[in-house]
C-alpha cells in the first residue's frame, strides 16, 4: 500500500515539475514569461527535493529566476522547517523578503485570463443593484434561497486538502495579549468529513491529535455552523438589516438568533463538561450567489457556574479555485473565549490556505 502511495505521489510531482519549468527542456521559439511562484508551488518543490527528485540549488534558482508570488511570512517558513525542507530554500526566501522583493504580482493578461477561465463557476465581486436587495415582499424569498444555498453547501464541495494555521493568544484583564503558540494542521474534507492531521505546535513537529491538543480550538468552519444556523429545526428567528459591506463585497445583512432549547452550538471545558447554548449573530450574504460571506456568532444566556463565560466566533468566506472550479470557502476564523473566574481569554486567529483537490495526491486503498 505504501508503495502505491508512494508512486501515485512521485507521478503527481513529476508532472508538477514539468509545468514549473524545473527540468531542461527545448526552449521554445518564443518562451512565455513564467508566472511568480505561489506558495503551494515552494511546498511542491520542497517534497521534491526531500524525495531527491530534483536538488535544492534548482529549487533556489527557480526562486530567483521567478520570484515568488506571495509575502513570505514566518508562519510560512515554520512550515517550511517543520514539512523538514532543505535549509537553504528557506534562506533564498529569507534573502527575497529581506530585499523587498517577496511579492512579485501575476501580469495583469493573466489575471484576466485566470478569471475569464472556463472553469470558473462563480463570478468576481460586483456593486449590488437596488433590485437585488430584499425589501418587506421578496426577504422571505431571499432567506429560503439562503438556507437552501447554506444547507447544499457541504453537498457541493469537492474532497480537497487545505493548510490550516492557528496563531493562539491568551492574556488575563487587564492586561495585555501576548502570543502563546500555533499549531499548524492538513485539513482534509472527504466524503463530507474533516479530518485534522497535526504537523506542528509551538514550532516542533508533533503526532498529537486535535482532540488531544492543549488549549482552545475549534472545527465546523466547513459547512456545520451555516447548516445548524439554516436547518429549520433549529427553529432560528432571522431579521433583515439592509445592506452592508463585508471583505470587499457588497452585500446584505441580517441578524438571526437561535434559542438553547433547538441549539445544535456546544461549549466543552477541558474536555470534561460540555454544554448546549443559545446564540445570536449576524451574516453578510452576497446577494447574487445567495452564499454567506461572514458569518458572526455569539453564545448567550451560559448557565451560571459554567467556567467559561463568553464564546464567539467568526468565519470568513471567499472564492477558492479547486481543480479548475471557484467555490466558496473559508478563508479566516476568529474564536474568543472568556474564562471569568479568572478574567482569562483566549484568542485564536485561524487561516485557511492552499487549497487543493484531495485525490490528486492521496490514494486511500481499503
Amino acid at each position: 500500500m505504501m508503495r502505491q502511495i508512494h508512486c501515485r505521489l512521485r507521478c503527481f510531482l513529476i508532472v508538477l515539475l514539468l509545468s514549473l519549468g524545473v527540468f531542461t527542456k527545448p526552449a521554445a521559439p518564443q518562451e512565455t514569461t513564467k508566472t511568480p511562484l505561489s506558495e503551494e508551488d515552494i511546498l511542491a518543490l520542497a517534497t521534491s527535493c526531500k524525495l531527491g527528485e530534483i536538488p535544492a540549488s534548482r529549487v533556489v534558482d527557480l526562486i530567483h529566476e521567478r520570484g515568488v508570488g506571495f509575502s513570505v511570512s514566518d508562519i510560512f517558513l515554520l512550515e517550511l522547517e517543520t514539512r523538514e525542507a532543505d535549509p537553504a530554500i528557506g534562506q533564498a526566501l529569507r534573502k527575497l523578503r529581506d530585499q523587498g522583493k517577496d511579492f512579485s504580482p501575476t501580469p495583469l493578461k493573466t489575471q484576466e485570463a485566470q478569471l475569464n477561465s472556463p472553469g470558473t463557476n462563480a463570478s468576481a465581486p460586483s456593486a449590488v443593484h437596488s433590485s437585488t436587495i430584499p425589501d418587506e415582499h421578496t426577504w422571505p424569498q431571499f432567506l429560503e434561497a439562503t438556507r437552501a444555498k447554506a444547507m447544499a453547501y457541504t453537498d457541493d464541495l469537492p474532497n480537497f486538502i487545505c493548510t490550516q494555521i492557528t496563531s493562539r493568544s491568551e492574556r488575563v484583564t487587564p492586561g495585555g495579549w501576548r502570543q502563546a503558540d500555533n499549531f499548524v494542521a492538513d485539513l482534509t474534507y472527504f466524503e463530507k468529513k474533516e479530518n485534522y492531521k497535526i504537523i506542528s505546535v509551538a514550532n516542533r513537529p508533533t503526532t498529537t491529535s486535535l482532540e488531544s491538543l492543549k488549549g482552545s480550538w475549534s472545527t465546523g468552519e466547513f459547512g456545520s455552523s451555516l447548516r445548524m444556523l439554516f436547518d429549520p429545526k433549529s427553529n432560528a428567528s432571522f431579521r433583515l438589516e439592509g445592506a452592508d459591506q463585508s471583505n470587499g463585497r457588497e452585500t446584505v445583512r441580517i441578524s438571526y438568533q437561535v434559542p438553547r432549547e433547538t441549539s445544535s452550538s456546544t461549549i466543552s471545558y477541558n474536555n470534561e463538561r460540555t454544554i448546549v447554548t443559545a446564540y445570536r449573530g449576524r451574516c453578510w450574504i452576497d446577494p447574487e450567489s445567495f452564499n454567506v460571506v461572514r458569518l458572526e456568532e455569539k453564545s448567550i444566556n451560559i448557565p451560571e457556574g459554567f467556567p467559561i463565560t463568553r464564546a464567539e466566533k467568526t468565519i470568513d468566506y471567499d472564492l477558492q479555485e479547486i481543480a479548475g472550479r471557484k467555490y466558496w470557502l473559508p478563508v479566516r476564523a476568529e474564536m474568543l473565549l472568556v474564562e471569568g473566574a479568572v478574567n482569562f481569554q483566549a484568542k485564536n486567529l485561524i487561516e485557511f490556505k492552499r487549497y487543493r483537490k484531495f485525490e490528486a495526491e492521496v490514494k486511500i486503498v481499503e
